[in-house]
């Protein structure tokens, strides 16, 4: 089975770097142009998210982001596609909300090579590890 290259694994893994250092500045003009015009993101216990004026708008409703991180676990694809897996833990404060709301899990992104060679998110999901609180 292909995989992919040292240069498009390269290539995959610094536009990954470059979606966390947006996360983590609070851009998230930035962070939404980390995903494809047409990109699909499907967070826990919500309807999924179509298109990039869409994820931008829902990242616009955080006020606070005080802490994000991400491991990747596995890189791999071929062919002008790529999946990312990994753990993620972060705290935020949504607009409105009376304090901070921390979660860690999983996460999985498909990447998408474009035709100008540049690397982006058409898919994303990630679910929490923490309890159902009742």
């Amino acid at each position: 089975m292909p995989s992919l290259s040292a240069d498009d694994r390269a290539a995959v893994e610094e536009a990954a770097d470059a979606y966390v250092a947006a996360m983590k500045a609070a851009d998230w003009t930035r962070v939404a142009r980390s995903f494809s015009e047409d990109a699909v993101r499907i967070p826990p216990n919500e309807e999924p998210h179509q298109g990039r004026e869409a994820i931008e708008h829902w990242l616009g409703g955080i006020e606070e982001l005080s802490n994000y991180e991400l491991v990747r676990d596995q890189i791999d694809g071929a062919d002008g596609m790529a999946y990312v897996r990994g753990r993620y833990t972060i705290t935020l404060r949504p607009f409105g909300a009376p304090g901070p709301i921390s979660d860690e899990g999983d996460f999985l992104e498909i990447w998408r090579k474009g035709s100008d060679g540049a690397w982006s998110i058409a898919e994303a999901m990630w679910n929490t590890r923490l309890p159902i609180s009742a």
